[in-house]
């Protein structure tokens, strides 16, 4: 007799398995809802929702972490870490949607809601330049292009030479790109703000090279100010990357959603300027999340459709060097909005602390491990200089994850 661990990844891996041991494939539904624990972070519960939902949990199997002294109502609210299988969840919102008092109708919204994450989707989103993205089924490749002389990589700047920056498209096209990224203005940590003119000035010749060259290409542009996000449109883009995530100009959610463009919504606090100094989060993971419920909704009510909004958790935007590491290690907890994920690490600060390279041209191999983890975890999009480099990491980190069984 042998014995081992094994975890399986889908249910596809599993109903392998099944089928191996001759098991009846109708428990198959059965089965795959028992295949993880998952673990939910419910924040600011009434203790008396929080005591409920404990012994709901420990009725069907499950469990639930909540404050010590929440048996004794000696709080009045509490924090509650679920832990329970697919089926075990969907029992517990299950009972607690006969209830209407305590909180319980937002608590069963948020378990519906997280139930529905749970599922991985495809879509295939049309974008104005008449290409289209599909999401879901890999990791796609963002390849950058700085337009100005003050990018933190020095090797991606092109000073605004749009010879340069149209080379450098084709590169990242001809090693597999996905989508091309334009910034005209530096986002690092100390950077000057140029002109809205100057962006444009930048900006906008080079998308109408690249459009012209590559006419199918998916362009985004980096720019947190609306003339310039509707300049670049007009021009041939398709994507809004607004690293304030509509915190300097709202209305660039506005539009986006004239032109039927995608958006990024970015986690930052504070400027290039001054975000260094805003690090301090009382649970960053709690108070990321509400920003992208927050941000979310913003976008929403000025049109942007839901499909097209992608988030990006911000690596390196008021953020220190352990909290960009414990949101790589915890990007799940951004599943919860049901939008596509894109993860921009590449060369960055972190990086170098991390493999003791102080200097950007030796952040390669790091930044390969970065995006090997982020495909293994299903990330939607990852925003590259290296195009080459990384879809071969990327590749490789998807042949293992998504191996048959044998």
């Amino acid at each position: 007799m042998a014995i081992y661990e094994i975890k399986f990844r889908d249910s596809k891996e599993l109903a392998d398995s099944l089928r191996a041991i001759g098991a009846d494939m109708r428990s198959l539904p059965f089965f795959d809802n028992r295949r993880e624990i998952r673990t939910l972070y419910l924040s600011c519960v009434d203790v008396r929702a929080a005591n409920v939902i404990k012994q709901e949990m420990l009725s069907r199997g499950g469990d639930a972490a909540v404050h010590a002294h929440a048996i004794d109502c000696r709080v009045e609210k509490s924090d509650v870490i679920i832990f329970g299988t697919v089926k075990q969840v969907s029992f517990l919102a299950d009972k607690l949607e006969m209830m209407s008092w305590w909180g319980f109708p937002e608590i069963v919204k948020a378990l519906r809601c997280a139930l529905d994450s749970f599922s991985r989707k495809t879509s295939k989103i049309l974008l104005p330049s008449g290409s289209d993205l599909m999401l879901g089924a890999r990791t796609l490749l963002m390849g950058i292009i700085n337009l100005s002389d003050d990018s933190f990589h020095k090797d991606s700047r092109t000073y605004g030479n749009i010879d340069t920056a149209l080379a450098l498209a084709l590169e990242h096209a001809e090693n597999g790109a996905d989508i091309i990224d334009l910034g005209a203005e530096s986002t690092r940590p100390g950077a000057s703000r140029i002109s809205e003119s100057e962006e444009i000035d930048r900006m906008i010749p080079a998308i109408k090279e690249i459009r012209r060259n590559l006419p199918m290409m998916p362009i985004s542009v980096d720019t947190t100010r609306k003339k310039t996000a509707e300049s670049a449109l007009k021009a041939g883009a398709d994507i809004i990357n607004d690293i304030s995530g509509l915190s300097f100009e709202p209305g660039i959610a506005k539009t986006a959603a004239d032109f039927g463009a995608m958006l990024v919504i970015m986690h930052m606090r504070g400027t290039p300027q001054t975000m260094g100094a805003m690090c301090t989060y009382s649970n960053l993971l709690r108070e990321i999340n509400k920003f992208f419920e927050e941000k979310i909704e913003t976008a929403s009510s000025f049109g942007v459709e839901s499909s097209k909004i992608i988030i990006d958790p911000g690596i390196g935007f008021a953020k220190d060097h352990n909290q960009n590491l414990f949101l790589l290690r915890h990007i799940e907890s951004l599943r919860i909005h049901s939008k596509p994920i894109l993860v921009g690490a590449s060369r960055k600060g972190s990086i170098g602390r991390a493999t003791d390279s102080n200097d950007t041209s030796g952040r390669l191999e790091g930044t390969l491990a970065v995006s090997s983890l982020c495909a293994w975890s299903g990330v939607d999009i990852i925003r590259v200089h290296d195009t080459k480099e990384n879809k071969k990491a990327v590749m490789m980190a998807e042949a293992i994850r998504d191996a048959d069984y044998a």
